[in-house]
């Protein structure tokens, strides 16, 4: 008798827990969310790569006009 009892609740937690999964197999409520956000994560870092790459040339750019400034007006 006890076998038996365990086995029905076996069975209902496995029941229940292949529900629950395929609840969370269904739902798509965050993933746009999701991949919105991955969308910015690549975006950011597209931005922060450019500006990485751009500092050095904008640098040397604005030594190279302050050094004709400078000589300009001696």
């Amino acid at each position: 008798m006890t076998d038996l009892v365990s086995k029905r609740s076996s069975l209902r937690s496995r029941t229940a827990n292949s529900a629950l999964f395929g609840r969370f197999l269904k739902n798509t409520t965050g993933s746009t969310a999701i991949e919105y956000g991955l969308i910015m994560g690549l975006v950011f870092l597209a931005i922060v790569t450019a500006i990485h790459y751009m500092a050095d040339q904008t640098a040397a750019m604005y030594t190279y006009i302050g050094s004709k400034l400078v000589s300009s007006s001696s």
